[in-house]
């Protein structure tokens, strides 16, 4: 994954379309900066270890794996305008001591104050 290239999205193992990288950061479906990503690591703006980043397109977490050292906590880096949503995929089959990472469901931004 290129730093500067263009968002790669991120999926759930049961399909579902959850957000995507840009510039080594983590952000959800609807464009919130959710974490970074350190090597295979995926961080959360509190520095807590979320997953790795397998196969480009999922946060997984190792279930035997001991986590990784927290790192200091980030500020929150605006997309300006998340990409259209890919649509979602086909169910991916379990993969033994794997869980999916990424919070779910996902809580809709709220609306604009009027």
């Amino acid at each position: 994954m290129s730093p500067t290239g263009p968002p790669v999205p991120l999926f759930r193992l049961e399909g579902q379309y959850w957000g995507f990288v840009a510039d080594n950061g983590v952000y959800d479906r609807y464009g919130r900066h959710i974490g970074w990503v350190e090597g295979v690591n995926v961080f959360d703006r509190s520095g807590r270890f979320m997953g790795e980043l397998r196969f480009s397109q999922y946060v997984l977490r190792d279930l035997l794996r001991t986590e990784p050292i927290h790192r200091a906590p980030r500020d929150a880096v605006p997309y300006p305008v998340p990409p259209t949503p890919p649509p979602d995929r086909a169910v991916r089959a379990p993969i033994a001591d794997w869980r999916d990472a990424l919070p779910w469901p996902l809580t809709p931004p709220l609306p604009p104050r009027v």
